[in-house]
């Protein structure tokens, strides 16, 4: 696949607009790609531009990023080269008298088409998520020469970025993007949810389930999530069980991550309660029929999960040191425990299981949290006064003025106390008095 355009065809009469480019590494069902396209959706939406997207590489949502507008998907390596070159250049003079007037680059993956979009002139922001424990000094380097601005999720990934490597002053801020879909845990009641995902995976009706959601690999801390598991299970001596539900997919191939955990799962008591269902579509369900939220990565600067269970009302058990995750829970909506401490986490889950009542508040600020400080409208809504403010003009679409009615008077009946008014009429002329002779004597 390669270059492919919306359905929606242009009017040839129609007045060209600024070209806007938005990049992606990927298009999987994955973070960061769903990030860029909501943004992509927002400008598309507020702003009067033409929106185009270059992919590094495919997948599930290359379709749904192709109804915003054209969509190149180079399908090259994630690395310099001249294939790469051309493709840019030829994507940037696609319409000669019409060059991109900014780009939205998304990713540290994204750096080498960052650096090719500046080398042609094109003013661009780049939204680094990541934590710099993957990435080169030369890997910052191209990014923030490439960058005018660059935007950081959390404090945590600005901080540990700079403690790794010199940040450009004036080029760095925070912006912390939100809850994906604002809909998001509206779309069925906690009771069917609770009710619907036990009868699916067969667990007794009072289980208590410990939600885990991402892809099946070692940065996702697999291992830490079923170590967690065995902890909680040797432990458990209450009538509730607790069962821990992982949604997500990845290699199971021999010698994987996942390969080896089911070898410690098969000599351990907790085998029956560790259940890796896979990839699902519609992950809402899950979110909404669990109990808690269980995040172990460890390397995650501000995942979209986590906004994910602050909607569903669900308490999050976080590790320190790992993330952004910290900042999100950090008004009382989650715990945060000690970096790869199971036994600790595995407490906590007990207490929550065994004493429901202790989540009630939490639950509340998680929700009241997520639609207040965390909404995508606000963040990328902030990107585009971030664009405007380095290319001078504004791109927003004008705002109409709101047509005003003529206001009618108001029907006499709504007044009955009032007389009611009649136009004023002529003068009349006033009869002259007639007298009899004996009248006019008498006077």
């Amino acid at each position: 696949m390669r270059l492919f355009r919306s359905r929606k065809k242009k009017n040839s009469n129609s007045e060209t607009k600024r070209r806007v480019l938005f990049v992606s590494h990927e298009a999987t069902r994955t973070g960061a790609p769903k990030i860029i396209l909501n943004v992509l959706k927002h400008f598309h939406a507020q702003c009067d531009i033409q929106c185009e997207t270059i992919l590094h590489s495919g997948g599930f949502l290359a379709a749904e990023f192709g109804q915003h507008g054209v969509v190149d998907c180079m399908n090259l390596p994630r690395e310099p080269g001249e294939e790469l070159t051309k493709r840019v250049d030829k994507f940037v003079h696609r319409e000669k008298s019409n060059i991109p007037v900014m780009a939205v680059c998304n990713s540290m993956e994204s750096r080498f088409v960052a650096a090719e979009l500046a080398r042609h002139g094109v003013p661009l922001i780049s939204l680094v998520h990541e934590l710099p424990s993957s990435y080169t000094h030369q890997d910052y380097t191209t990014v923030f020469d490439a960058s005018h601005r660059i935007v950081f999720p959390v404090h945590a990934v600005r901080e540990a970025t700079e403690a790794f490597t010199d940040v450009p002053y004036g080029k760095g801020l925070v912006l912390s993007q939100g809850l994906l879909n604002p809909q998001f845990g509206t779309g069925i009641s906690r009771d069917d949810a609770h009710k619907r995902i036990r009868k699916e995976l067969g667990l007794p009706e009072n289980a208590f389930i410990v939600l885990g959601c991402g892809t099946l690999d070692l940065r996702k801390g697999i291992d830490h999530y079923v170590n967690i598991a065995r902890a909680t299970v040797a432990q458990n001596q209450s009538n509730m069980p607790i069962h821990f539900v992982w949604v997500g997919e990845g290699p199971r191939w021999t010698h994987s991550p996942y390969h080896y955990i089911q070898l410690d799962l098969e000599n351990s008591p907790a085998r029956n309660f560790v259940h890796f269902i896979g990839e699902r579509e519609d992950v809402e369900p899950y979110f909404m029929g669990s109990d808690a939220f269980l995040l172990t990565s460890r390397v995650d600067p501000f995942p979209c999960v986590i906004h994910e269970a602050m909607a569903s009302s669900l308490p999050v058990i976080t590790f320190s040191d790992s993330g952004g995750a910290p900042e999100a829970v950090g008004n009382g909506s989650g715990f945060v425990v000690p970096y790869g401490d199971h036994s600790h986490a595995g407490n906590v889950i007990r207490m929550l299981a065994a004493q429901p009542e202790v989540a009630t508040g939490m639950r509340e600020r998680s929700f009241d949290r997520v639609h207040t400080r965390y909404r995508f409208e606000d963040y990328a809504d902030k990107l585009i006064d971030v664009c405007e403010s380095i290319m001078g003009y504004e791109i927003r679409k004008p705002v109409a003025a709101p047509t005003v009615a003529p206001i009618a008077p108001p029907p006499a009946a709504m007044y009955p106390e009032t007389i009611p008014m009649h136009p004023p009429q002529p003068p009349q002329p006033q009869p002259i008095e007639q007298y009899s002779p004996e009248q006019r004597r008498v006077a």
